[in-house]
């Protein structure tokens, strides 16, 4: 297989969570996994002078994690190394120099003020991240199944359902496709209330969830079910992914400052995902 699987690790429950899913999705694909540890020794990081100490400490987390993959995964080719600077900077860099096919970082789920200051960093490589990255939360992934995959008509939710299709049919999982529709602001031009806009709006999500299912026709032997509902796109996948092995969604590439942004749908995703998410860059944006 082209590519490695490429984890950001640091040796808590969130990365040793996230690098067993690695080491499980590698032994089912044939891809090597990249375990690093990125020594935060950036010019505002509290540790910014103490990069020999970040250097031994990530080699005693590493030789941890390398015990962990080959007890766990002995036939998947593991490599591991400690990298310093910027965490979200460095990983973004090494995993679009390296080739990366993936990379994987660990998101914590504890309270909400908790999940926003530590899963900072997850959040920002999957905004900024050139490859998809998977951002795997705390949690157990036991008796879980399906693939959920959001749509919503345009061409770049046509690569993310393509992805999804290719998740279901690889895991051989049942593929969950959520159309949702919302009610328009009221504060629209020409906002009309009335039963034939509404009509109109859910109309159009149930044929987009029937192309979708179309689209997924070159794999017969997937199982497919369609949810259309009411509600904001972000809280549709949520609940329809509480069960799932895996939810995947896009993340709409820009430049400058915004690069470092998830669009809302994505960011509130991922605050709050209840499984494994892959989060598929798709067309840039300026």
């Amino acid at each position: 297989m082209s590519g490695t699987i490429m984890v950001g690790y640091d040796g808590s429950p969130a990365g040793k969570v996230a690098l067993d899913w690695a080491l499980r999705r590698a032994e089912a694909t044939g891809h090597d996994v990249d375990v690093v540890f990125v020594a935060d020794t950036s010019w505002d990081s509290e540790a910014f002078t103490a990069a020999p100490l970040l250097q031994k400490h990530g080699e005693v987390v590493l030789a941890s994690a390398a015990f962990n993959a080959d007890s766990k995964a002995p036939d998947v080719r593991v490599t591991s190394r400690v990298v310093h600077g910027n965490p979200v900077a460095v990983l973004c860099a090494e995993a679009e120099s390296t080739g990366a096919a993936l990379l994987v970082v660990g998101s914590y789920r504890k309270d909400l003020y908790e999940r926003l200051t530590t899963s900072a960093v997850s959040l920002r490589v999957a905004a900024s991240a050139k490859v998809p990255v998977a951002v795997i939360p705390d949690l157990p992934v036991s008796g879980r199944s399906g693939v959920v995959v959001g749509i919503d008509g345009s061409e770049s939710g046509d690569a993310v359902l393509a992805e999804g299709i290719a998740e279901a049919a690889r895991l051989e999982e049942p593929l969950h496709i959520v159309s949702a529709w919302t009610m328009p602001p009221l504060s629209m031009p020409d906002f009309t209330d009335g039963s034939e806009l509404y009509d109109a709006l859910e109309e159009r999500a149930r044929l987009g969830a029937q192309a979708a299912v179309e689209r997924a026709g070159a794999h017969p032997e997937l199982v497919i079910d369609t949810q259309v509902v009411l509600d904001a796109p972000a809280a549709a996948l949520i609940t329809a992914a509480k069960q799932a092995s895996l939810l995947v969604i896009g993340s709409h590439g820009r430049r400058g400052l915004s690069r470092f942004l998830l669009g809302s749908v994505s960011h509130d995703v991922l605050i709050h995902t209840p499984c494994p998410v892959i989060v598929l860059r798709v067309a840039d944006t300026a």
